[in-house]
């Protein structure tokens, strides 16, 4: 795995929206024994949703944690005092308010005062959202804007979602599979190459496709009524993945072309934004992340032991404030797939930094192999003396993701392109790295908000764009945050 996500019934509105329009395996499966015509459902929603089973999984399935932060070798700290002063206090309710002109391109730790960072509240943030001190200032705000309505459940995480499997098996399968009924070409191992415009010096219209397959070049010609949607950037570019006794290798030559198609596009043509703002700081912006597989109750109990969870998966996160790595243990619910055996826990690790040796392993994260990840991960969780026993029954994969967090690189208004450029005729930019306002990256409510916008635009669709959630506009909003902020 190469990452996990908690989702967000009010914040993830525009994602739902999408959601409800694809049956769920389930419901997919009965549509072809029943050999229903899947034209009859383009007007229609499906009886039982992706969102539908996801809402149905939530009601049983709810987060309640207990113990959230790991102190020295396994010490409990107290998660549910924030350690936030006045100073501290007035500083977040000032950057909620202010303009995103004033702050751009600034860094986070360019706003608040050091002691901030050494507080509670800013390891439950930082570890739950990814940020970072040197990040940008204007994500955090927005973050801070965006889930507002959370504050009141930062220490509980009660408001987190979870899907019924792993993303893959609960999302991306049921959308590919109904795409492909529905007559949509997918076609993989293709790479696209370069974009050529028509030459103009006031719009901006796609006039050719170049791309690889099977080591061999080839061209698209783009008509009269098409249309190009292109992800720009990729936070997974580049990634590799080691194994139990091999370090993962660390990329960092946009080898993959998720970043360099971005590049020579922005060299074409003005208002594509800037590329190397998010992909040029490799040394910050890499993670490595380690799947977790370990067989029987010795480890999983301890950690539910520990954890002092009810049901597996309930406490959903583990940060260990400690760790030189700001190592984090996900503990999803169990099965994390749909063909796991009941006697498999399947866990993901995770660390924020990629460059300080570890407390017990004196290696980097991009250093270290599975195995190393995972003892360093024990000795956290004060389960050294087990730690033998524990790598019996255990196997830790681990994953270097150069750009994981560069969406939250410090930027100017400027770096990031809008969804349709101006000027556009046919051409959409979709994902992390095109500018929505007020919205917020590392959300996949983001990219899919980027393609409603993208098709809207550009088909003439006559439907607004799903708005932005933010509680900030009620007073009972204020009143709870203000309350939780006291803390």
């Amino acid at each position: 795995m190469r990452g996990a996500r908690l989702i967000n019934e009010k914040a993830y509105q525009c994602y739902f929206d999408m959601l409800s329009t694809i049956p769920c395996l389930a419901e997919q499966d009965e549509i072809e024994r029943d050999e229903i015509d899947v034209k009859t459902f383009q007007n229609q929603r499906p009886s039982r949703s992706v969102k539908d089973e996801i809402f149905e999984f939530n009601k049983t399935h709810r987060l309640n944690t207990v113990t959230r932060l790991v102190g020295r070798q396994g010490a409990r700290v107290d998660h549910t005092k924030l350690g936030l002063n006045h100073v501290d206090r007035i500083a977040m309710i000032a950057l909620i308010s202010i303009s995103e002109r004033a702050i751009d391109g600034k860094r986070i730790d360019e706003y608040f005062r050091p002691e901030f960072f050494k507080t509670n509240f800013w390891c439950l943030f930082a570890s739950m959202f990814g940020f970072e001190p040197w990040h940008s200032l204007i994500e955090c705000k927005r973050y801070m804007r965006r889930f507002f309505h959370e504050a009141p459940n930062i220490t509980t995480l009660k408001g987190g979602w979870n899907t019924p499997y792993n993303n893959y098996e609960s999302i991306v399968m049921p959308i590919e599979r109904w795409l492909v009924k529905q007559g949509v070409d997918i076609q993989t191992g293709i790479r696209v190459t370069d974009v050529d415009f028509r030459s103009s010096k006031t719009r901006k219209s796609v006039q050719k496709l170049h791309y690889l397959k099977n080591r061999k070049m080839g061209e698209i010609v783009v008509g009269d009524r098409d249309r190009v949607f292109i992800t720009i950037g990729s936070k997974v570019a580049d990634s590799r993945t080691g194994s139990t006794n091999k370090a993962p290798s660390l990329v960092a030559d946009k080898r993959d072309g998720g970043w360099s198609l971005w590049a020579k596009m922005a060299t074409k043509v003005p208002g594509m934004g800037n590329p190397e703002a998010f992909s040029g700081h490799v040394d910050r912006t890499k993670w490595v992340v380690f799947t977790i597989t370990t067989q029987g109750p010795l480890f999983a109990e301890r950690i539910k032991k520990y954890s002092r969870a009810k049901v597996q998966g309930q406490q959903h996160m583990l940060s260990c404030i400690d760790s030189n790595w700001g190592l984090g243990l996900h503990v999803p619910f169990q099965p994390h797939f749909r063909d796991q055996s009941p006697e498999t826990t399947v866990m993901l690790g995770y660390g924020l930094y990629g460059n300080t040796p570890g407390n017990y392993i004196k290696k980097t994260m991009t250093e270290s192999t599975g195995e190393e990840l995972l003892t360093e991960l024990v000795y956290h969780l004060g389960f050294l003396k087990d730690v033998n026993r524990i790598k019996e029954v255990t196997v830790a994969i681990p994953t270097a993701l150069p750009y994981a967090t560069s969406q939250f690189s410090p930027r100017r208004f400027a770096d990031r392109p809008r969804v349709v450029p101006e000027g556009s005729t046919n051409l959409a930019l979709l994902g992390q790295f095109v500018e929505i306002t007020d919205d917020c990256v590392f959300l996949v409510d983001y990219s899919t908000r980027s393609a409603q916008i993208g098709v809207y635009r550009l088909l003439n669709v006559e439907k607004p764009v799903t708005p932005v959630y933010t509680g900030i506009r009620s007073p009972i909003q204020w009143a709870n945050a203000l309350l939780a902020l006291l803390q």
